[in-house]
């Protein structure tokens, strides 16, 4: 391959990301808009969540079948772990997980992101529960974890791509949420590099898909309350 076809190559798989990533923000922004305020009427906001709900499925299967449903990453220097090994890293994750982001939240400025979704859950629910414990997850995962990783990543032979592509993962993961660059990013910064670790060690992205969804919904469970 010469250097214009690995710039087009490049250039194209950039325009890919941006193209998943500007799909699900109009699907993100239909979902949303029920939860606004100046929009009364009821039918209105019905028409709107039905919309960016089925704008976010056919992303889904857009993304899923663009890979064949292929996202388990090759890792050439990982051994291959059995399903009970996978298991105790998962819980170990998990426990990392609720752990960490719960102390990071607890110490450092809730974050504009955060305090944008509590004052549209106040407003509407059911449609923000919907968009942020399940939709959101699997979309975000499919996109920053999956695609990332098959677009740009897709032999990971030694531990440096394997940071590499973590680093890279993780960083999108805390643009996309539009978090400064100070402490209100550790919450996302924590998250992001779990699940991305989540995704290499584990070879499937259900189990990350799994773990947002989780990390989520404990989130929207204590907004409940």
């Amino acid at each position: 391959m010469n250097i214009k076809e690995r710039n087009y190559s490049t250039g194209k798989k950039i325009l890919l990301m941006i193209w998943f990533y500007f799909l699900y923000q109009v699907s993100s922004v239909l979902m949303a808009i029920p939860s606004v305020k100046t929009v009364k009427e009821l039918w209105l906001r019905l028409v709107l969540f039905i919309l960016g709900f089925v704008l976010s499925i056919l992303l889904i299967r857009h993304l899923w079948n663009y890979f064949a449903g292929d996202f388990h990453p090759e890792i050439k220097f990982l051994p291959s772990f059995n399903r009970k090994q996978k298991i105790i890293i998962y819980i170990i994750l998990m426990i990392l997980l609720i752990g960490l982001v719960g102390w990071s939240s607890s110490v450092v400025p809730t974050s504009d992101n955060q305090t944008e979704i509590n004052s549209m859950f106040g407003k509407d629910k059911w449609s923000m529960t919907i968009s942020v414990v399940i939709l959101g997850p699997v979309i975000e995962e499919l996109i920053f974890r999956g695609a990332l990783q098959k677009l740009f990543f897709n032999q990971i032979k030694t531990k440096w791509q394997m940071i590499l592509y973590v680093i890279a993962s993780t960083a999108l993961f805390v643009w996309i949420h539009g978090t400064p660059f100070n402490s209100q990013m550790v919450p996302y910064l924590v998250m992001g590099v779990i699940f991305s670790i989540s995704y290499v060690l584990l070879d499937d992205i259900r189990y990350d898909i799994s773990l947002h969804v989780l990390n989520n919904l404990i989130a929207v469970i204590l907004m409940f309350l």
